[in-house]
């Protein structure tokens, strides 16, 4: 790969923040709110769509890796140890950062088209979050924070 222009970066990180915006907007980007589907599963669409866009990907690739990002995390629950981030948010984090690659690679061998829009994996986060028991959410009751309460 060549390297990368300023402007490339810069309409890379206008991508990622647009998707953000729209998770934000439409739905949730909060653990406490919708757990860590909307966390993670947001911060690894607005890395897919980025890196999809610096990859040469065409606006519906890039939809299309930004909604993987997105469809891959639903269902997480937000259930850090002692009430803090490294254990397992650093790690989820990391292994998304990852994923977020596979899915430009994915979007790219295809035409972007895909059945389930970006859109709709938003509103069935949202609803996700809204369903999800509140002690999946930031609270440290249930999920792997029970664990940090027994030593």
């Amino acid at each position: 790969m060549n390297k990368l222009t300023n402007e490339q970066i810069l309409k890379a990180l206008a991508t990622a923040g647009l998707i953000g915006n729209l998770v934000k907007f439409n739905a949730s980007i909060s653990g406490a709110e919708a757990g860590c589907q909307a966390e993670i599963g947001t911060a690894c669409a607005m890395a897919s769509g980025a890196a999809t866009q610096l990859l040469g990907g065409s606006i519906h690739q890039i939809e299309y890796a930004a909604e993987m990002g997105i469809e891959h995390h639903l269902g997480l629950t937000c259930d850090p140890l002692y009430g803090l981030v490294q254990i397992p948010c650093i790690e989820r984090n990391a292994f998304a950062a990852s994923r977020s690659l596979n899915h430009a690679a994915y979007a790219l061998v295809s035409d972007g088209r895909h059945i389930i829009s970006f859109d709709k994996v938003v509103k069935t986060l949202k609803q996700t979050g809204y369903d999800l028991p509140s002690l999946y959410k930031e609270t440290s009751l249930g999920g792997l924070a029970i664990f940090g309460k027994e030593d």
